[in-house]
């Protein structure tokens, strides 16, 4: 995506990452041509190695790769980045024994969840380049880790897969422009509702579920819907994402790009869970006002947020089902004391963070089990909100609102919201807002244009 009567940067020779580069092949080359000692996995090798390299940015290292079997993660804190090319292995869930066996063979294996919202729903053909995999063991990732990046390769079976991506990287970085941060199209560029994006549509789907609401079969069910942007060339996810970074700082940062011009991006304020060793960090995110445009303005809108008790039920419902989830799993729960305001570039919301010490044998798969989808996604109780979307909703949201992150020693996941999908020309914005008794349809909508604009103003012309 490049601003228009601007000249494209090309990707730029790196001497550092050309020489990382050479440096991990041969080191490959050896370990899959005579073999080598490592961790095993049905008798085959499962190894990562590395390389240091200096002053590597991870996504301009993946925006100069070929197009295709990409992904980036960065965790809201924007300690941890990775940029992936590739695929040693692939799962079709986090709990396949194979998996917890490789990542337990190698602790600095490091693997890419990309979970749907609703797993039983039949994946809509927008999804369908994206398959059923749901965790990617990265062939090759460029890793930031504070102010040390290296460069490395998983070895999984033969090694081959993994030898076969790495003889194809290209020691280069993407040059980004500074004057073109404000993406401009041509005339032809032109914006189209989505199929969910008629007000009147969503007025009568909010009726039907306050209606569910008033009968007591669930408390509460979280509407999304979309809108499609046809823009005036294909778009570049990598540079999506990388405006959408700056737009939205202090979020989490993720592109799957599994075939040339199809990929899902995205920058979520919201952590579904972190866990080191026993410990885990989780939140409740429910609860939204629009930023204001002066600091009087803003500060209107977030007392506004705490005084109304329509949105701090709403907040109480994901706080308590986290409770309620983690109970039977944890020696220990600790919750803050009291909301707090998560503010974003577009909106705010209500905030309660939630620590807990997990029993020994809790892994990775049995938290994201109890903990997806949450109320702030889905509705409560889960299973009775989700049948109500897959009949209300004439979409697949496929990756949206699904859990994303790194599983691992080290595991981060959040929630794929502020999300788009990019399909060549096309960007489907996705963005949902919760329904509670009291719930009003048109306030409601006014919600799901704020969030929708945190990817509309990227690609809207000024």
């Amino acid at each position: 995506m490049e601003a228009a009567n601007a000249t494209p940067h090309p990707a730029e020779s790196s001497p550092a990452l050309t020489k990382a580069i050479r440096s991990l092949r041969q080191e490959v080359a050896t370990l899959v041509g005579g073999g080598g000692s490592g961790g095993t996995l049905g008798g085959s090798v499962a190894r990562r190695v590395e390389v240091p390299v200096d002053g590597a940015e991870p996504l301009a290292f993946l925006a100069a790769q070929r197009p295709g079997s990409r992904a980036y993660f960065r965790t809201r804190d924007g300690v941890v980045a990775i940029a992936v090319v590739g695929a040693a292995r692939t799962f079709d869930s986090p709990a396949e024994s194979e998996l917890l066996e490789l990542l337990a063979a190698d602790l600095s294996i490091t693997a890419l969840l990309i979970g749907r919202f609703d797993g039983e729903r039949e994946p809509g053909i927008e999804w369908e380049p994206f398959g059923r995999t749901q965790v990617i063991v990265p062939a090759i990732e460029l890793r930031r880790v504070a102010d040390r990046t290296t460069l490395a390769a998983t070895l999984v079976g033969d090694g081959q897969a993994t030898l076969e991506v790495l003889q194809r990287l290209e020691g280069a970085e993407h040059v980004h422009d500074p004057e073109a941060s404000v993406p401009e199209y041509t005339p032809g560029f032109g914006a189209e509702l989505g199929i969910d994006s008629s007000e009147d549509a969503w007025n009568v789907a909010v009726q039907a579920t306050l209606n569910e609401i008033a009968s007591g079969s669930v408390r509460k069910i979280v509407l999304a819907r979309t809108r499609t942007f046809r823009l005036a060339e294909p778009a570049d996810p990598c540079e999506l994402l990388s405006r959408l970074g700056e737009s939205e700082p202090g979020t989490y940062q993720f592109m799957i790009e599994p075939a040339p011009g199809v990929a899902f991006v995205g920058a979520s304020p919201e952590r579904l869970f972190r866990r080191a060793g026993l410990f885990l960090e989780s939140e409740a995110v429910a609860g939204t006002r629009p930023r204001g445009e002066t600091p009087e303005a803003d500060g209107s809108h977030a007392e506004g947020l705490f005084a109304s008790e329509k949105d701090r039920r709403e907040h109480a419902l994901v706080l308590d089902r986290i409770r309620e989830r983690l109970t039977d799993v944890v020696d220990s729960l600790r919750v803050a004391r009291g909301a707090r305001l998560l503010r974003l570039a577009r909106v705010q919301h209500l905030c309660t963070p939630v620590d807990a010490v997990l029993r020994p044998g809790v892994g990775d798969a049995e938290l994201l089990a109890r903990l997806h989808p949450t109320p702030a996604v889905c509705g409560q109780p889960a299973e009775r909100a989700r049948t109500i979307i897959r009949a209300c909703e004439p979409f697949d949201r496929g990756l949206y609102a699904g859990p994303i992150g790194l599983l691992g020693a080290m595991t981060e996941v959040c929630v794929g919201i502020r999300s788009a999908l990019v399909l060549g020309d096309s960007v489907i914005a996705f963005a949902g807002a919760g329904i509670v008794a009291g719930s009003d349809a048109h306030a409601e909508w006014r919600e799901t244009e704020h969030k929708l604009a945190t990817i509309e103003r990227l690609v809207r012309p000024s």
